[in-house]
């Protein structure tokens, strides 16, 4: 009974484990529904360096893909878009953010920049240190919205396969022994 205890609490442990590192990370933006997005941005030194971002709901639906062949800027410095649309630097803070310390939002106020067909780009910042984040699309050579449209977003790590196959493993003993602790059971009771 102590082995199966034990091999549930790793396996809780391992799935509830959120490391802020580099990696694969799940992005979500939502205003409340007229416009969404969701996609995948992976972080390497503090920056985006691929991804992609789907927009589902609102004037910009399409799928985007993350802007890299500018490189990448600092929020003191940041890039211009392709259409010079927006500014941006796809810097990603997993810890602090410096330009930003009290609610250290994931981005800065350049943020991340996705692409699309005929030029068509996606601009997701964060507008000020007040936790929340704006979304802004550059579609047909017109803006969605003149300063952005404030929602709420948010970045989690992308579950790995190789740790679910590691939790899956580690719950194998505990099914054989919870089998084999009710099969003994069941031969009690006949008795």
């Amino acid at each position: 009974m102590k082995t199966l205890k034990i091999t549930i609490l790793l396996a809780i442990l391992t799935l509830g484990i959120n490391v802020k590192a580099d990696g694969l990370y799940d992005i979500f933006f939502t205003d409340g529904g007229a416009n969404v997005g969701f996609g995948q941005i992976n972080v390497q030194g503090g920056y985006a360096i691929s991804g992609f971002f789907n927009v589902t709901a609102g004037a910009a639906i399409g799928s985007y893909s993350l802007y890299t062949a500018g490189g990448t800027g600092t929020y003191q410095n940041p890039l211009d878009s392709p259409a010079l649309a927006f500014h941006y630097d796809n810097a990603v803070y997993l810890g602090s953010n410096p330009q930003f310390p009290v609610n250290n939002p994931f981005v800065d106020f350049s943020g991340l920049l996705f692409t699309g067909i005929s030029n068509n780009e996606i601009n997701l910042f964060a507008p000020a240190d007040n936790g929340t984040y704006s979304f802004n699309a550059f579609i047909n050579n017109l803006y969605l919205d003149p300063v952005g449209i404030v929602g709420t977003s948010s970045i989690t790590p992308a579950p790995e396969p190789s740790s679910m196959a590691m939790v899956g493993l580690m719950l194998i003993p505990a099914a054989a022994l919870l089998r084999r602790k009710m099969k003994s059971q069941q031969c009690f009771c006949v008795r």
